[in-house]
């Protein structure tokens, strides 16, 4: 009789099947215009959503994010990504009403799918 292999560590667990997924995904479409970020906070709990933000300067950005989570997060990001101030930049719910860094999808009324348009000011 053999034994089964010993479970993996917490600090290995997941880590090679995300790059597996993202390299996979990159060569499925190497000619999109798309990029996918992840801007969830954790694996417990919470609905996750795919929001796409649509610019008309720059290729949309797809976020997969947490309900309950602040849309600063996806916000920053975003700066971060296009090297974008802050303040040149506003975020459109999908009826044109202003997204403030500190309110959730939940409160914005997002769902899966939703896009957010940007406005540079």
């Amino acid at each position: 009789m053999s034994t089964p292999p010993p479970p993996p560590s917490p600090s290995n667990v997941g880590h090679g099947d995300e790059e597996e997924r993202r390299k996979g995904a990159e060569e499925e479409s190497p000619g999109m215009a798309t990029k996918t970020l992840k801007a969830e906070a954790g694996e417990d709990g919470g609905a996750l959503i795919n929001i796409k933000v649509h610019s008309l300067t720059a290729d949309d950005v797809f976020f997969r994010i947490k309900c309950d989570v602040k849309l600063r997060r996806l916000m920053d990001m975003y700066y971060g990504k296009h090297s974008l101030h802050p303040k040149a930049v506003l975020f459109l719910d999908p009826h044109g009403r202003y997204i403030r860094p500190n309110q959730t999808p939940d409160e914005v009324s997002l769902e899966d799918g939703d896009t957010i348009d940007i406005m540079l000011t």
